[in-house]
């Protein structure tokens, strides 16, 4: 169970915020973005590159504004909730990888094989779009669960707070 933690609304405000930042890549970009970039992807099929591009902008950021967060002077509950995000963008940035490749690779083989569009589609979208679906389901799950935590001023399970102590 996460332990509850004293923060003020400014650490509240601050401990949320990779939190949303992470949720908007997720929920804006990844599904209502992708869906309309897949909408024209007929007419303009380099379009859906937007949606990667702008998902290792975000994720770029969180990670790298994670690491000033926990080398500042920020208190327990802010470093904690950015130190978990780092933790799901690292992993959510390893998925995206590895998903973009398997796309290239099978767009790839299926020109030299000459395969049809459709078998093309079903591969690529059971093989490489399904799995990071799922997968970008449930972290979203988790991204609210952490905004959730963050605005009752919970800290994160497994939190060691050095020099203080929790209250109940």
């Amino acid at each position: 169970m996460s332990e509850k933690y004293n923060a003020t609304p400014d650490e509240i405000v601050r401990a949320k915020w990779p939190h949303e930042i992470f949720l908007i890549n997720l929920v804006f970009n990844h599904i209502l973005v992708f869906a309309s970039t897949f909408g024209v992807f007929s007419t303009f099929p380099l379009m859906v590159l937007i949606v990667p591009a702008i998902s290792f902008a975000i994720t770029g950021y969180i990670l790298i504004k994670a690491r000033k967060v926990e080398a500042g002077d920020d208190t327990v509950f802010v470093k904690s909730h950015w130190c978990l995000a780092h933790k799901r963008n690292s992993h959510f940035m390893w998925l995206l990888s590895i998903t973009c490749v398997v796309i290239a690779g099978g767009l790839w083989i299926s020109s030299a094989m000459g395969w049809s569009k459709i078998a093309t589609i079903a591969l690529l979208g059971g093989v490489g779009l399904l799995p990071f679906m799922v997968s970008l389901l449930i972290l979203v799950v988790l991204g609210n669960d952490a905004v959730h935590q963050a605005k009752c001023s919970k800290l994160p399970k497994g939190t060691v707070i050095p020099n203080a102590a929790p209250t109940a």
